[in-house]
């Protein structure tokens, strides 16, 4: 009995044991598993954690790599635009240096020379060039680290280019290249300084300066000789209209002696007649036929003075203003000088076959003193002038009532003006051209 009773206290404790176990387990896995969720849950809070500042790094670092690569784009753009700055301003000073060499070598510099002046002072640049050349300033080393006779050869290279291609370049110039032909300097100096600039040699400015002012004498001694052939020229034309003018006045001259002579035979035959004569009325005819030849001879009389005074004063003479609308266009006008009894024969001269139409006349003015009146006709339209480089052509273009007026202003205000000019020959061409074409039309 007592032994049934012991087991029961033993199952008893073995059970109240396992329930406490079972109790504990429970506890403890509640415990477990609340620890788990706590565990979990902060473990979420540190990736979370961990992923907002991953994010936070990776933001900055995106924005700190940005604004680097920003910073090295804008510092490439800077770059740029200081490399362009410079090659513009290296462009501006090589055109700089080029526009105060050449304004250094003006053609302006030598127009009071003459030709054999211009001619000697070149032949002096070109002994300056050689002896510039010998002093080895023609010449610019930059690099000495090279062998000297392999510097040397290349010196010798350079320069025989240089001089060979400005030899030839200026040999081409004319009136209508010599800006062109400066650029051409340019080029080959700027060329072969580059070509050469890795052999470390290159030719000198005060070399390339005397270059250029041996093109500038080379051109103006070529403008020269062809201003002083016009000048011959124009004085050979003036020394035959002297020479025309001089005989006309010498065949009026003896045209008058001959009339005067004529009509004073005349005179004394009728004064034997009227002597004879048997009456009045016969007596009559011939004292009224005596006196129409004594108002003859007064007239020649004057004419011979005139004539006279004409061949004294070598200033009297005609200015004339024509024009040519047919060879030359409107408003555009000759203003010169003759001393011929008859302008008309000098305007016939120049209406010759040199011209398609004849010239028409606006005006011819006498001048006691012709010469200056035609100089200040000249110098007031200088800027009008058709033909800058040789005046003595005596062509402008300027409207006809500014002629007017300087004529009425500082010669007299009685000068007959025709405004609008015949041009027969220039207006009847233009209507058989319109004729023609009219019937080519009209076949068509």
């Amino acid at each position: 009995m007592a032994f049934f009773i012991l087991l029961a206290i033993l199952f008893l404790i073995l059970w109240l044991v396992e329930r406490n176990k079972t109790k504990a387990y429970g506890n403890l896995k509640a415990e477990k598993e609340a620890a788990d969720s706590y565990v979990a849950s902060k473990q979420s809070e540190g990736n979370e954690l961990f992923e907002s500042k991953r994010r936070e790094a990776l933001d900055y670092y995106q924005k700190k790599t940005k604004s680097a690569d920003e910073r090295v784009k804008a510092a490439g753009l800077e770059v740029e635009r200081l490399d362009k700055e410079k090659a513009d301003l290296q462009q501006e000073l090589l055109i700089l240096n080029q526009d105060v060499l050449c304004a250094m070598v003006s053609v302006d510099d030598y127009a009071n020379l003459k030709s054999d002046e211009i001619k000697n002072k070149l032949t002096l640049l070109k002994s300056q060039e050689d002896e510039l050349i010998k002093s080895e300033k023609a010449l610019e080393v930059t690099n000495t680290s090279s062998l000297k006779r392999v510097v040397d050869s290349q010196k010798k290279q350079i320069l025989r280019c240089f001089n060979a291609e400005v030899t030839s370049v200026i040999g081409t110039i004319t009136a209508n290249n010599i800006d062109s032909v400066r650029t051409k300097l340019q080029r080959t100096f700027d060329a072969l300084n580059k070509i050469f600039a890795v052999d470390g040699v290159q030719i000198s400015q005060e070399y390339f300066a005397m270059k250029l002012e041996e093109m500038s004498l080379v051109y103006a001694y070529m403008l020269k000789v062809e201003e002083e052939k016009e000048q011959k020229k124009a004085i050979r034309e003036q020394m035959l209209e002297e020479e025309k003018v001089r005989r006309e006045i010498e065949r009026e001259k003896q045209k008058i002696e001959k009339e005067e002579s004529q009509f004073s035979n005349e005179v004394k035959k009728l004064m034997g007649y009227m002597q004879k004569a048997k009456d009045d009325v016969e007596k009559q005819l011939y004292i009224d036929k005596i006196q129409e030849l004594e108002e003859k001879l007064k007239a020649l009389a004057a004419d011979k003075e005139n004539v006279l005074e004409r061949e004294q004063n070598t200033r009297a003479g005609f200015v004339y203003i024509i024009s040519n609308i047919g060879s030359f266009g409107e408003s555009v006008y000759k203003i010169g000088m003759t001393r011929r009894l008859e302008p008309m024969d000098r305007i016939n001269e120049l209406s010759s076959a040199s011209v398609p139409f004849p010239f028409d006349v606006h005006a011819l003015i006498f001048s006691e003193d012709a010469p200056s009146l035609e100089t200040l006709l000249h110098h007031h339209f200088q800027d009008q002038q058709v033909n800058k480089v040789n005046p003595r052509k005596e062509f402008f273009r300027v409207d006809l009532e500014s002629i007017k007026q300087l004529i009425i202003e500082n010669h007299n205000s009685t000068v007959q003006f025709v405004d609008i000019p015949d041009a027969t020959e220039y207006r009847e061409t233009l209507r058989i051209e319109s004729t023609q074409q009219n019937e080519s039309s009209a076949s068509s």
